[in-house]
């Protein structure tokens, strides 16, 4: 009786999985910033960061990602995200016996910490894990939210996708002080260069989502 209450009690992340497959480039910094790299048997084409990522064997996008070959790689896990990746896609891994985690849209920093917080866990790296989130959040700026700089926040080129006041990027901005220019209920809308030039942000933000960063830093 006593083994079983155990159990129960013990969340199905307390496994540390060794094969893992990551569909999420922000997923594949995150494990190796906490030292489980060596974990990974494959990640996406845009899955760049750092360096020792792109030795990994590739799965393709995280929008339209080789099934065949993931399945052939018999990983541990796959990890997505729910913003990233195809509902679809990760349905069809399940029905192929495939084990999946899809981690949620963070909304805030909080949330963005929780989510960093539960890959440690899963990847046995949990004590390094509460290190970073710990130096993370002492490092954030004591400034006064919302006073700053005008910010814009980009995260696609082609169309032009930025990250609005209901996104946990926005969470990010106000607490280094900033001012985030786009204001939608989308967490992630499309809008045209011409509105974020009437908008005049002092500070872009550009994210490596697969686009040329180099290109639209000319750009602006």
């Amino acid at each position: 009786m006593w083994l079983i209450f155990v159990f129960i009690l013990i969340p199905f992340y307390a496994h540390s999985y060794d094969r893992i497959i990551s569909l999420s480039p922000q997923i594949t910094e995150s494990i190796y910033l906490v030292g489980a790299g060596e974990k990974l048997v494959g990640v996406t084409d845009f899955c760049k960061r750092p360096t020792e990522a792109r030795k990994k064997e590739k799965m393709g996008t995280p929008l339209r990602p080789d099934i065949e070959k993931i399945v052939s790689m018999r990983p541990d896990i796959v990890f997505g995200t729910r913003e990233g990746n195809s509902p679809l896609v990760m349905s069809r891994l399940e029905r192929l016996n495939i084990k999946i985690h899809y981690f949620n849209r963070p909304k805030t920093f909080a949330d963005l910490m929780d989510n960093f917080l539960t890959l440690s866990k899963m990847v046995g790296k949990e004590e390094r894990g509460r290190q970073i989130i710990k130096i993370a959040r002492e490092a954030l700026p004591k400034t006064e939210s919302g006073k700053g700089q005008k910010v814009l926040w980009q995260v696609g080129a082609e169309p032009l996708i930025v990250a609005s006041n209901n996104s946990f990027a926005n969470d990010i901005i106000l607490l280094a002080g900033g001012f985030n220019i786009i204001e939608s209920e989308l967490p992630y809308p499309r809008i045209n260069a011409e509105e974020v030039v009437l908008k005049v942000p002092k500070v872009i933000v550009l994210m490596d989502m697969g686009y040329n960063v180099k290109s639209e830093e000319e750009r602006w």
